[in-house]
């Protein structure tokens, strides 16, 4: 995604979930993981009871606007957690096997 792309509130996706933009500044993204096993009440802030993270320049190009756009752009595999997606994106099975 371009930084022009992110706006405060709404969701985008990276190879470990979704997140949620909380801030946008001028060379950076604020967001907070949306975990789905933690109390949907943890997401409402600002405060919020779960840790913002940092998205720099560099960190841009790992975001997409939707989970279809990031699966679409790692062929397809079904996201679970990031160590899923490396292992079924990269070790897939011999033909026959």
């Amino acid at each position: 995604m371009k930084h022009e792309e992110f706006r405060e509130g709404a969701s985008f996706w990276t190879a470990s979930g979704e997140w949620r933009c909380t801030d946008v500044g001028r060379r950076t993204i604020i967001a907070i993981q949306l975990e789905p096993q933690l109390d949907p009440s943890w997401f409402k802030g600002p405060p919020y009871a779960v840790g913002e993270s940092v998205f720099d320049e560099y960190d841009l190009e790992g975001c997409y606007p939707s989970e279809a756009a990031l699966l679409a752009d790692i062929g397809g595999c079904r996201l679970v957690t990031a160590c899923t997606v490396i292992v079924q994106r990269f070790c897939k099975p011999k033909a026959g096997a």
